[in-house]
């Protein structure tokens, strides 16, 4: 079973790349970093503060858990995380069968050495926190405001000391400031390149 690693800022389209591949995999999961973020009491237990756009947000050990646990065993029970009120809303049973594929801000850095293959999506950053700002109004029912806020005191600066460097050590790099068409030809792509690996192992 193969686990493929999508990193890159917020807004870049890590999810929709993430869901144009798995619509590829008859066998495959789905698995976002976002599940396994602690709420801001714990981070606070266990970091002396609470910042979602850092590393140490992350239950990273539980995550390589239960990726272990679905590599051997084909199901694990994972974490639902409601960003409504910041804590963990309970589990549910996931399965894969071939591939395994985990997107997040920095899946490729806190899972380096669990990936067999790393992706990177690169984009303009204004265009970014335009997407952030759609997706925190309509989905987690933030405000214009806050989202701003926050981007400015947390999401940009994290980029730029938690997220950037990614790039450099990834498989394959694409950039998404254009339309979903061309993420849909970059996920066939990473097929490929994944199949033609696989027949230089064989």
């Amino acid at each position: 079973m193969k686990i493929i690693t999508i990193s890159g800022a917020s807004g870049s389209g890590k999810s929709t790349l993430a869901e144009h591949m798995l619509s590829q995999s008859s066998g495959g999961l789905l698995l976002s970093l976002d599940r396994y973020y602690l709420s801001k009491e714990e981070q606070m237990e266990k970091n002396g503060f609470f910042n979602f756009d850092d590393p140490a947000a992350l239950d990273t050990n539980l995550l390589k858990k239960h990726l272990k646990t679905i590599k051997n065993v084909g199901s694990a029970d994972v974490p639902i995380y409601d960003f409504t009120v910041s804590q963990r809303a309970g589990y549910e049973t996931v399965s894969a069968s071939d591939l395994i594929i985990v997107d997040g801000l920095f899946t490729g850095a806190v899972l380096a050495e669990e990936s067999d293959f790393s992706v990177f999506v690169d984009v303009d950053l204004d265009l970014a926190l335009m997407r952030r700002i759609k997706r925190d109004i309509a989905e987690r029912g933030r405000t214009l405001e806050s989202v701003i806020d926050q981007y400015m005191n947390f999401v940009r600066p994290s980029y730029f000391k938690h997220i950037e460097h990614i790039k450099s050590t990834s498989d394959f790099v694409i950039s998404n400031n254009s339309s979903n068409n061309q993420l849909i030809r970059d996920a066939e792509q990473i097929f490929e390149l994944l199949n033609q690996a696989e027949s230089a192992d064989v």
